[in-house]
């Protein structure tokens, strides 16, 4: 109920802050029903701004009272960390000393403000290495007090326990924040991947504080009294809390939003098909099999790096309406990787936007700089002006294409979405939708999403003494009793993400579990069981 006694609508309102424009739709999630949208340009120096005004815009009518979930997709942790913009972060590895090799790839994929090595860690079974080294920890935190801090220690996703004594000193000597790896690991193995996500994840966080305290104060301005959820890397929400703690699985929400947003409006519900999202920036392209988005399964990419968080598969180019286009003397022509500000649009570059201007495919209000500009260039090739704005547009759709190409899109059925993709797909091509929202699928994308959430356990068999060891999101236990390890196992599971979802911002999470079994030799029996793993999953259904 409102506070005047009417029932709420229970709408959701999704903002996707893009690299050109911010997008927001009111969305009713029941009758999946887009019942207002706005697109505006991003400030990239104000994006808790564009939040604002683009909110402004959606409860002008008064719907402010409506609104039950306020759900943000953007690609503020992506441009941060491709850009270099992440905050100074110290690096504490533990338990290291004896793999140098190791050490050197962390080292070359992230650079720390400052390192500490220090005894400790485990082996694969979780058994302590060395004691865990409280005096080195002590002194450091004391020299870097009020910094930001990441944490790994050796096989910490079979035992933690070091890593978070060593959160605890360093707390106790007081830190602006820090990441522990096996928070981020998912009880998987992988130094490396686990060292440079947790780094990276620390260097989010006072962007992430300030994008959220931003919109939290903006939302209260407006009069909106619902959670803030934010959209990560796999499409699934969490709230404001949570992405503050763990801001990298944030790193792709745009394009899983642009993707769950297209198999709304293009009403896939089923069969294979492939996602096309163009903005003024990028390009992401995705699958969709059997009605579902791909995952990747070895985690999210960013700079050349993988990571361990869960997303969805996306291959994304350079490529979009605000893309720089050179024109050569020798009669060369590129569209090019650099976004800028078009001409139609008070810039100084020609670009695809131009290109559809002067064609009189999109308004603006200085098209007579894309005519001018097509004009100009085209005299160097031997063109009219409107035959150099058809190249453009042929050059840019012939890239696309060959992107599409390249993500497996051959014979399947294409859904474009992103503002300037419709410009761009072949005349007369029968495999390819065009939603009627399609300028605004991520917002769609956002404002439709929901919790999804899985963990790892593994059970691993020891031949020698015919034991078995469980390693547990928070601590290992090992007994000989196969049935009474495995149930404890699966129950510790279930309660780690059933806490893990009400931390994120929901209660009453279904959760499920698979059961994958790996055996030495042919046998199937528990003599030869050398491995069980319990995967689970929880999901709340429309959680908005």
């Amino acid at each position: 109920m409102r506070a005047d006694g009417i029932c709420k609508r229970g709408l959701t309102a999704g903002i996707d802050v893009g690299g050109t424009n911010t997008d927001g739709v009111l969305y009713e999630p029941r009758e999946r029903r887009v019942e207002g949208w706005v697109k505006i340009a991003t400030d990239h120096s104000d994006y808790g701004g564009c939040v604002e005004r683009a909110l402004e815009a959606l409860v002008s009518g008064g719907a402010a009272g409506d609104i039950i979930s306020l759900n943000i997709s953007t690609t503020l942790s992506t441009n941060a960390l491709l850009e270099g913009a992440g905050a100074p972060v110290n690096l504490v590895l533990i338990g290291f000393e004896d793999f140098p090799h190791i050490k050197k790839e962390i080292l070359n994929a992230v650079s720390p403000a400052a390192l500490l090595e220090a005894r400790g860690g485990h082996n694969g079974r979780g058994i302590a290495r060395a004691p865990l080294d409280e005096e080195a920890l002590r002194s450091f935190a004391a020299r870097h007090a009020g910094e930001y801090f990441a944490l790994s220690s050796l096989y910490s996703p079979r035992n933690p326990e070091h890593e978070l004594r060593a959160a605890e000193l360093i707390r106790e000597a007081g830190c602006a924040g820090l990441t522990c790896g096996h928070e981020l690991a998912r009880s998987k193995l992988n130094s490396v991947r686990r060292s440079v996500t947790a780094f990276l994840n620390s260097s989010l966080m006072p962007l992430t504080r300030r994008l959220i305290s931003g919109v939290e104060a903006s939302a209260a301005r407006i009069g909106l009294e619902c959670p803030l959820m934010f959209l990560r890397s796999d499409s699934s929400l969490v709230c404001a809390d949570w992405c503050l703690r763990f801001p990298i699985e944030t790193i792709f929400s745009g394009p899983a939003a642009s993707m769950r947003g297209a198999m709304i409006i293009g009403g896939i519900q089923g069969g294979d098909a492939l996602v096309a999202d163009m903005g003024g920036t990028s390009t992401d392209i995705g699958l969709i099999r059997n009605g579902g988005a791909l995952y990747s399964r070895e985690g999210a990419e960013i700079g050349g790096y993988r990571t361990m968080i869960p997303s969805l598969e996306i291959s994304s180019i350079a490529l979009g309406g605000d893309s720089r286009v050179d024109a050569g003397e020798d009669g060369s022509l590129s569209v090019g990787l650099e976004r800028v500000l078009p001409l139609c649009r008070g810039g100084l570059s020609y670009t695809p936007s131009d290109a559809l201007c002067a064609l009189g495919l999109l308004a603006a209000e200085e098209r007579e700089k894309s005519l001018a500009a097509s004009d100009a260039f085209g005299r160097r090739l031997g063109l009219t002006a409107e035959g150099f704005a058809k190249l453009v547009r042929a050059k840019t759709s012939a890239r696309l294409l060959d992107a599409i190409s390249a993500a497996g899109g051959g014979g399947l059925k294409k859904i474009c979405v992103g503002a300037p993709t419709a410009a761009f797909v072949p005349e007369g091509a029968e495999d390819w939708l065009i939603p009627e929202a399609a300028a605004i699928a991520s917002a769609v994308g956002a404002a439709s999403a929901s919790l999804s959430l899985s963990c790892s356990v593994s059970i691993v068999h020891n031949f020698f003494d015919e034991s078995f060891s469980a390693f547990l999101p928070s601590r290992m236990i090992k007994g000989k009793d196969f049935e009474a390890i495995r149930a404890e196992a699966a129950a510790a599971l279930d309660e780690h993400l059933r806490r893990q979802s009400r931390m994120m911002g929901f209660d009453g999470a279904e959760t499920e579990t698979e059961e994958e079994y790996e055996y030495f030799g042919d046998g199937k029996g528990l003599s030869s069981l050398a491995a069980l793993t319990l995967n689970g999953r929880a999901v709340v259904r429309n959680a908005q």
